[in-house]
């Protein structure tokens, strides 16, 4: 795992950027993010349109979420971390978000 930014205080509040390099980063990642974190992470969602028309439309949009942490799992047979939680900066985007990758 790359460590790109650390700024923690003596009472162990702050932040860190970290970008996972392999599968195994997500299992170090889980055992790092508690509940009440603030987690913040670049995802995909699909977005539906309305047109004047009536008609409806829906594209493929990258947006960052910020999320306060309520549940965290590992699946330990797909290396993946999801985090349950809910969304706690606006976004230009109206959709829900339960979880990320």
């Amino acid at each position: 795992m790359k460590l790109l930014h650390k700024d923690i205080e003596k009472d162990n509040a702050g932040q860190v950027t970290l970008i996972p390099e392999e599968a195994e980063d997500m299992w170090h990642t889980y055992n790092l993010v508690q509940v009440g974190d603030s987690l913040r992470a670049s995802t995909i969602r699909k977005v539906q349109t309305e047109s004047s028309t009536g008609s409806v439309g829906s594209s493929r949009v990258r947006t960052t979420l910020t999320v306060s942490v309520q549940a965290i799992d590992f699946d330990s047979q797909a290396c993946q971390l999801r985090v349950k939680g809910t969304n706690i900066e606006e976004n230009q985007y109206k959709c829900w978000f339960p979880h990320l990758l």
